[in-house]
């Protein structure tokens, strides 16, 4: 019996094998089919797709005979990667010197054999896809010609298992790199947010207990300390707000009226009296994600009147159902957007020229958050706007039944 020879690249063609990811896997029925198909092709007895590791002959599929692996060194796959053909054979192995003696030939009656190497894309042959029979074996070139177009499927597989490896690797990198991210924002944000706080109470504490003390040069710097401080606060909350707006998106959803969210939401929008708020007299219970659906219309509404203009601001919220969902509108007679900025508008930290009624520039979190948030629960907003007509951002919230309810919460 004579080995198979290493080949010269044996270090990077293990490697390649390595990286493919499937050694030691389950049988799948992908690959068993295709040693089915061989076996009655080649009207053989015995098909396998195997792999060379270091030091044994591992099988991905095995038809007609049960044998998981044998050792690389009584391999006929070891001589057929070694040999550079575009299909190795063995007429009959009982006379063959290389084989003659060989335990695979004695213990399994094995005389026959073709074989073609699994040859990755960089040129590494992984191992083969073979046949065996229990006597002399002559293939006609159509069969030769299937065991090669065969071996091509089979890599295809390799190499789809190898890459769906990569973005699963890649999905759990990211998720994790997010939820570092998350962590970071939150303990940034905190850290900020509190010293902001004590400042701008500090500039009120100074300004109440020196107001006729102080020169008007040093109120306008208190005050335009206060506003930076509160221009920060403003961006660091928004901040936050887009990194856990995967926590909000992953609350249940549930069956609430929707008088009961207006009023809320009345009482938490700041508003000056130049600014007049318009919810919908309605009062339907809807069910769908309401932890949701308040983070959208605090941050539309917050926009409108920020960014309001002239001496009055209306900002009116329109709700009606259909077969979709639930659809809201949020519309205000503010200064409009161009319509190439329609999509942009919704990209994290893109503010274009937007500038506020108190002169303050956008931080380009609000909307993306709310773009965001949809996206999670498999909602869509609209935007309909033009520069001098007002803006309306129309979105819609899938209507969510009392079995998802249950399967959300479950």
């Amino acid at each position: 019996m004579i080995e198979p020879r290493t080949p010269e690249n044996e270090a990077e063609r293990q490697a390649a094998v390595e990286r493919i990811g499937i050694l030691d896997s389950l049988p799948e029925r992908s690959y068993d089919d295709i040693t089915a198909l061989m076996a009655d092709v080649c009207a053989a007895p015995i098909s396998l797709v195997g792999l060379i590791d270091r030091d044994r002959h591992w099988l991905k599929s095995h038809h007609g005979i049960e044998l998981e692996e044998s050792p690389r060194n009584l391999s006929f796959c070891g001589h057929t990667i070694a040999s550079n053909e575009p299909i190795f054979t063995v007429e009959d192995a009982r006379t063959d010197s290389r084989f003659a003696d060989n335990p695979v030939v004695t213990a399994y009656n094995v005389i026959g054999y073709a074989g073609v190497s699994l040859v990755d894309a960089d040129g590494f042959a992984l191992g083969a896809l073979c046949v065996f029979s229990h006597e002399p074996m002559i293939l006609k070139s159509s069969q030769k010609s299937a065991l090669q177009n065969m071996a091509r499927q089979v890599m295809y597989l390799l190499e789809r298992h190898q890459n769906e490896r990569r973005l699963e690797k890649a999905g759990r990198e990211l998720t994790a790199r997010n939820d570092e991210l998350k962590r970071f924002a939150g303990a940034v944000t905190h850290d900020i947010r509190s010293p902001i706080t004590n400042i701008v109470a500090l500039a009120d504490l100074i300004e109440e207990d020196s107001v006729d003390s102080l020169s008007g040069e040093v109120k306008a710097y208190l005050n335009h300390l206060k506003g930076s401080s509160i221009a920060l606060r403003t961006y660091v909350d928004g901040l936050l707000a887009h990194y856990t707006s995967d926590d909000t998106a992953s609350h249940p959803a549930e069956r609430f009226h929707l008088e009961q969210l207006f009023v809320s939401l009345d009482q938490m929008i700041v508003r000056d009296a130049r600014t007049t708020l318009v919810f919908p007299d309605v009062n339907d219970e809807i069910q769908t994600h309401k932890a949701v659906l308040q983070q959208i219309l605090l941050n539309l509404i917050a926009n409108a009147i920020k960014y309001g203009t002239g001496s009055h601001t209306q900002v009116e919220v329109c709700f009606e159902e259909d077969t979709s969902g639930y659809r809201f509108k949020v519309v205000d007679d503010g200064p409009g957007i161009a319509v190439e900025r329609h999509e942009s508008i919704f990209g994290l930290f893109d503010t274009g020229d937007s500038v506020a009624r108190d002169g303050a520039e956008g931080t380009g979190i609000g909307l993306a958050t709310v773009k965001r948030l949809l996206d999670r629960v498999g909602g869509a907003i609209l935007l309909h706007s033009a520069p001098g007509r007002g803006s309306t951002f129309s979105f819609t919230l899938p209507r969510v039944t009392a079995s998802d309810a249950e399967a959300l919460a479950n």
